[in-house]
């Protein structure tokens, strides 16, 4: 075949080639990888919780750090037709000193024990008590905490120890691990004021159906979704993400393309000794793209590796919110050579523009 006879006979050059594709891809599927990790980040907790929909405060803008329900609009909002079952969670995030100088932020997530919003455990047991906290692996990874551990969360100017009864999987909440513990003690963690006064909850989680839009004086149901989405940056951090990721399949295909098209001129006057022979200029432009979609091709895939072994090494722990997923690098792979076969196209039109008789005057 044309197309594997000339890159075998210009290694160097097609090998050049071949490694600046795979740049390209391997910076794309890291920016992809990126964004999936700050998408999870940024609220996996959220999208994790065992309901359909979430009611928020009126005046909230949907932000759960703003939202504060009173225990009357939590009322309202379980007695809505459509609503099968609901539960009222909070949020607070609280600096917690896990080891002498050792500092992070965790969210904490009040729920009531043994109700939908508590999440699964993998290791340990649910809720038992007032004075008992499910932490997320992700802080166990963190900082090495485990099961029957103590943690002291701020309470004013003081601290409160809470044992750690079990840990979860469910993610981030606001890039911040989430820690779970019941209602009562949320409440206690967030106002120090007078009970109250005290809101009963940040949020309601729903089951049920037709409960999206629903509102009344002082709450407004969502889907989770919406939800997630309207959290702070969420949207603007994708849309940065995705418009980096354009930028460089815009740049790779004008890249490839330029890579092509040289290469086209300097053959110029063996095509046209390939169509005085009778070579059709279909079968020379099949050709060109077939080494485009083999070069494209083996750059994916040595992007694919080298993201694979950075996974493995640098992006080892936790500290950059990176990840990828087979279906993420198989996307960025494919629109690689896409953008690669765009690019080509001006190589293409060369290939059909050559004139046999102009070109061998040329040699």
């Amino acid at each position: 075949m044309l197309a594997l006879l000339e890159i075998r006979r210009r290694k160097l050059q097609f090998g050049f080639v071949t490694g600046v594709v795979a740049l390209i891809a391997y910076l794309i599927i890291m920016v992809t990888g990126l964004g999936l990790g700050l998408y999870d980040a940024a609220g996996t907790a959220l999208l994790n919780l065992n309901g359909d929909h979430l009611a928020y405060a009126a005046n909230s803008n949907f932000s759960v750090i703003r939202s504060r329900l009173a225990e009357a609009d939590v009322a309202e909002v379980r007695a809505l037709p459509g609503a099968e079952a609901a539960t009222p969670i909070g949020y607070v995030a609280a600096v917690i000193e896990y080891a002498p100088e050792e500092t992070d932020t965790a969210a904490i997530i009040g729920v009531i024990p043994g109700s939908f919003a508590e999440p699964e455990v993998v290791e340990g047991r649910p809720l038992g008590g007032p004075d008992e906290i499910l932490i997320d692996r992700s802080w166990a990874r963190l900082a090495g905490t485990r099961v029957g551990d103590s943690l002291a969360l701020p309470i004013g100017f003081q601290t409160r120890n809470f044992t750690v009864a079990g840990i979860v999987d469910q993610g981030y909440f606001f890039f911040q691990p989430a820690m779970y513990v019941d209602i009562d003690s949320w409440q206690e963690l967030n106002f120090q004021g007078d009970p109250a006064d005290r809101p009963a909850a940040s949020l309601v989680l729903l089951q049920g159906r037709d409960l999206d839009g629903l509102r009344g004086e002082n709450w407004r149901v969502v889907t989770k979704e919406d939800g997630f989405n309207n959290i702070e940056g969420v949207q603007a951090q994708q849309s940065t993400v995705d418009a980096l990721r354009y930028m460089g399949l815009l740049i790779g295909a004008m890249v490839i393309g330029v890579f092509f098209y040289v290469i086209t001129l300097q053959k110029v006057s063996l095509l046209g000794v390939l169509k005085a022979i009778g070579a059709p200029g279909s079968y020379l432009i099949v050709q060109g793209l077939l080494q485009v979609l083999i070069v494209c091709a083996l750059g994916a895939v040595i992007a694919v590796g080298l993201a694979l072994l950075t996974e493995a090494t640098v992006l080892a722990s936790d500290a950059i919110p990176i990840n990828f997923t087979t279906g993420a690098m198989t996307t960025a792979s494919i629109s690689v050579v896409i953008a690669g076969v765009v690019g080509s196209l001006l190589s293409a039109r060369q290939v059909a523009s050559v004139d046999p008789i102009i070109a061998m005057q040329q040699q």
